[in-house]
């Protein structure tokens, strides 16, 4: 029998990414969205929207393992839709799980509302694994779930706009994040573990504006910001006032700081190969920097 997994993001950057290498592993999906998909062999669409309980049921109805991706800014109320949807699941037969979270979250303190969603998760007795890459490298190709400026100031103004300054990423590719995720959700030996997938080197932006200088075959500098274009990008997102000032200024020390600059070994151990490194990224993403 081949697993059924529910993945939620399946249009992000990771979950569109992550179903065609559940597929190989032959498992079918279904694929959660607030819009449905096309149909596929191996995928079924269903509407899910985390705001919208009544779509919970038929998301999670028979499925053996989920991949969860809370919404674009989340807030207080989605630890809260996340144990919504978890509610049974153990009894349900749901025997794995994996929460896409951000880099570090492990670290804040409870009442933070992404550690709120990995506390909801934790009380749930499904087993599960928290996978929390740093920043991914499609950020700079296919913009982010709240702000589009990055592709588009590179495409349109051969710029990179962004605070940041001298801070060192350790950028990782979603392709290798999908690895991760697929292998967790299939094979059994990654419960109760979590992952930080991270890049094979610590980049400065005005690195990354010299990689995509290169693939893109023009001149692309880095321009350093304060965090409004943060804040002003979350509050058009919905974030409400308070967690837009707060957003920005963690949003601003994770790229400044160097935290995210970090090295280790999660991709090799789980996947077997190294993880992408920028340039190869930058390669094969320089059509999205065309004008």
């Amino acid at each position: 029998m081949s697993a059924a997994v529910l993945v939620t993001g399946a249009t992000g950057k990771v979950g569109r990414r992550l179903i065609p290498l559940l597929l190989r592993r032959g498992a079918t999906v279904r694929a959660a969205s607030r819009s449905l998909l096309p149909a596929r062999t191996g995928i079924e669409p269903v509407r899910f929207d985390w705001t919208d309980e009544s779509t919970y049921e038929a998301a999670r109805k028979g499925v053996d393992a989920m991949f969860l991706v809370a919404g674009p800014v989340p807030q207080a109320a989605h630890a809260d839709y996340v144990g919504a949807l978890l509610d049974g699941a153990a009894e349900a037969g749901v025997e794995k799980i994996v929460l896409l979270s951000p880099y570090g979250v492990g670290q804040a303190p409870p009442e933070n509302p992404l550690r709120r969603i990995e506390l909801a998760l934790e009380t749930s007795g499904v087993p599960h694994t928290l996978v929390r890459p740093v920043a991914f490298m499609q950020n700079f190709s296919e913009g982010l779930r709240w702000r589009e400026a990055l592709v588009e100031g590179i495409r349109e103004r051969d710029e990179i706009a962004a605070p940041g300054g001298d801070g060192v990423v350790s950028y990782v590719s979603t392709e290798d994040v999908a690895a991760i995720a697929a292998i967790a959700l299939t094979e059994d030996g990654y419960q109760g573990k979590a992952y930080a997938p991270a890049g094979p080197e610590p980049l400065t932006l005005t690195e990354v504006a010299e990689h995509i200088s290169w693939a893109a075959g023009r001149r692309i500098r880095y321009v350093e910001t304060d965090r409004t274009p943060i804040r002003d990008a979350l509050l058009a997102a919905g974030a409400p006032p308070e967690t837009a000032e707060h957003n920005s200024q963690v949003y601003v020390h994770a790229f400044s700081s160097g935290a995210q600059g970090v090295l280790n070994d999660d991709i090799l151990d789980v996947t077997g190969r190294p993880p992408r490194s920028f340039a190869e990224f930058a390669v094969g993403a320089a059509a999205a920097w065309r004008r």
